[in-house]
């Protein structure tokens, strides 16, 4: 039944509308720092990582220079995408008598003890080079031969055995220093790597590093008048939005710069 089940996923993730698909083992996961142990939290008896992808469309992020709001909806529309391919995914496993837990696609989950929340239970683009659809870049993306990094990841750890991924030995990285050189607050100055918190106080100004800076000034404020002066300001309003539609993207500096995929 497991010989069927991959290809019959495979076409099914292609038919919901996923862009890439594969699969990587769980024993491929056992190099990074942890994984193993967040997946057996998960599913113990796990023994593969069903990996798919949805493209960003590069017309609605670039134009977010001039109109933010333009990506950050084309991003949302992406991550409800994902939440739709992946359930059914999960169903059609839970129909096989298979196991069947989706990974967040989100980053800030676990919100005590962990980098302050800005890590994941496990590194989706990790899994998604294990699984062969790309090689990490300078920007610390997954870099895909279709679309560079514009892509948007979603997993589903299932005990069904699926097989193994195989990594890409080729490189797509062209060490231009073009995402480098965009990114806003040097945060991608280590190669491979990026200073989270440094990108998170910009890409998410209006997220949860923003509330907080807001919410010392709402509390240091000296007077009634300043108090509400700042309840009444746009940056407040901005939050509000914020937390009522999920929307919290205010960079797409490093994706629209990469040359990858374009």
């Amino acid at each position: 039944m497991t010989k069927d089940l991959k290809p019959k996923l495979l076409r099914k993730a292609k038919g919901l509308g996923a862009d890439l698909v594969s699969v990587a083992g769980v024993p491929q996961m056992e190099k990074y720092p942890g994984a193993r142990e967040e997946i057996s939290k998960i599913d113990p008896k796990a023994k593969s990582i069903f990996v798919f992808g949805v493209r960003m469309v590069s017309s609605a992020i670039r134009c977010s220079q001039e109109n933010i709001r333009i990506g950050q909806f084309a991003t949302q529309m992406i991550y409800d995408d994902l939440r739709r391919i992946g359930f059914s995914l999960m169903k059609e496993l839970d129909d096989q008598g298979f196991s069947a837990a989706p990974l967040p696609t989100h980053l800030p989950v676990p919100m005590i003890e962990r980098t302050k929340g800005l890590i994941a239970e496990i590194s989706l683009r990790h899994i998604a080079y294990e699984a062969g659809l790309g090689s990490i870049g300078k920007n610390g993306l997954l870099l895909t031969k279709e679309f560079g990094p514009r892509v948007r990841f979603g997993a589903i750890i299932t005990d069904a055995e699926l097989g193994s991924g195989t990594p890409l030995l080729e490189n797509l990285c062209s060490d231009c220093d073009l995402c480098i050189e965009a990114c806003p607050t040097g945060a991608l100055k280590t190669k491979g790597q990026t200073a989270i918190e440094l990108c998170a106080k910009h890409h998410m100004k209006y997220g949860l590093p923003g509330l907080i800076r807001f919410g010392i000034k709402l509390v240091k404020a000296q007077t009634d008048d300043e108090k509400i002066n700042l309840i009444r300001s746009p940056e407040f309003w901005e939050f509000w939005q914020n937390l009522n539609t999920g929307i919290f993207y205010y960079c797409f500096d490093c994706l629209n710069s990469c040359p990858i995929g374009k």
